[in-house]
């Protein structure tokens, strides 16, 4: 029988390591080079990674393997608010019809959630609660704003001039604006 291998990924090829061994670099270089005793967690997607980042106490590593037991074993026992996008008002809904933790989150149909938090919102909770986590990590975000200026020569009293080189900006930010825009 054939074992079949993933391919590497990211830092892992980039390294050679896993994902504990990364965590590991990573404690170590910011002990060296800033006399930090650092926390560090590794997980198989973003809100995992985070949801353990911030659980992790300082010089210590949590590291989630990409397995379904290792990902329920770790979310199961965790309070409802623990979970990103949990608010106040969502944490008191979901309490009050007795779901105090993930585990009894993700235990409940994806059905019975949309009923009490609507459509959107309970199916995201249900694929959170069971470590699916469907935001998509951009390396290259579109920067929350643009800027343009112009600057004149010399102090410039004309109106006419101030109009020329403010059409001429708005063209070029209109420009720049519809050549990063998603449906450009």
């Amino acid at each position: 029988m054939r074992q079949r291998t993933l391919p590497k990924k990211g830092a892992l090829r980039f390294w050679h390591r896993d994902a504990r061994g990364i965590t590991e670099l990573i404690q170590l270089r910011a002990l060296a080079y800033f006399g930090v005793r650092s926390s560090a967690a590794a997980a198989p997607n973003p809100m995992l990674a985070a949801m353990a980042a911030a659980l992790t106490p300082p010089g210590q590593r949590t590291v989630i393997e990409d397995t379904p037991d290792a990902i329920e074993a770790f979310l199961q026992p965790r309070p409802v608010r623990e979970l990103p996008g949990i608010g106040t008002a969502m944490t008191a809904t979901l309490t009050e019809y007795g779901l105090h933790t993930i585990g009894d989150i993700a235990d409940v149909p994806v059905l019975t959630l949309q009923r009490l938090l609507g459509a959107r919102a309970g199916r995201t909770l249900h694929e959170r609660a069971h470590g699916r986590d469907t935001a998509v990590v951009d390396p290259a975000p579109v920067a929350a704003s643009i800027s343009a200026e112009h600057h004149f020569p010399h102090d410039e009293l004309d109106p006419a001039q101030h109009r020329r080189a403010l059409l001429a900006l708005a063209d070029d930010l209109g420009a720049r604006a519809a050549s990063r825009s998603p449906e450009a």
